[in-house]
């Protein structure tokens, strides 16, 4: 029964209207001192939406802050279209290339989010159940480049069973797709340093660094 309910909560999860207006592309830091934060962001298999937040925890000094914040997050159609718009590149994994300029200092992303419907009706959010924390430097003149963010449904999947109707993220190396998109997008990028988050060493069944087999 269990089982069953999972499913079911995914096919809702899954059919939950979301925003389909574009969301406002966040403010570019004007500082002659910024740099640049590069990631991709989409899904596998089918569209489904999600958010990582990321804000800035510390100036390149070391004082303490909690500024320029911003969301990973996919830009998915409406209800029941289940499909990234206008994507950048499509594949098992399909979505955007998206290049930011920040300040300097020191930023983390220490949770995701996401919604979807009961199979009562009620609205359900799901955040981890365990810490982790992706932390990520941003250097004047440099870019910055922190991996592929992609949420996959868990069905079909070893860990379907754990996981139920949640699905999971799968966080990744993908420079030699989404550099030169970034490139293209923004020609005058500096050079390039990746720091992209091992996820599996957090010990979170919904942070993956491959597709599991």
């Amino acid at each position: 029964m269990m089982r069953l309910w999972s499913w079911l909560g995914l096919l809702l999860i899954l059919c939950a209207p979301v925003a389909t207006a574009a969301k406002k592309a966040e403010a570019d830091y004007a500082g002659d001192d910024g740099g640049y934060l590069i990631y991709s962001v989409g899904t596998i298999r089918i569209g489904m939406h999600f958010d990582f937040p990321y804000r800035r925890v510390a100036t390149a000094d070391g004082s303490v802050v909690d500024d320029w914040k911003g969301r990973i997050e996919p830009t998915v159609g409406g209800a029941f279209t289940l499909k990234v718009k206008n994507p950048d590149f499509s594949g098992v994994e399909t979505g955007h290339v998206i290049v930011r300029r920040l300040p300097p200092g020191s930023y983390a992303i220490d949770n995701f989010a996401f919604a979807g419907q009961s199979p009562g009706g009620g609205a359900i959010g799901w955040s981890s159940a365990k810490p982790f924390r992706i932390a990520f430097t941003i250097k004047p003149g440099e870019a910055t480049y922190i991996g592929s963010f992609m949420r996959s449904p868990s069905y079909g999947t070893p860990l379907a069973e754990e996981l139920g109707a949640a699905g999971f993220f799968v966080i990744s190396d993908q420079s030699a797709r989404d550099l030169p998109i970034a490139r293209a997008k923004r020609s005058a990028l500096p050079q390039v340093i990746p720091q992209v988050a091992d996820v599996a060493l957090f010990g979170s069944a919904a942070l993956q660094n491959r597709i599991p087999e």
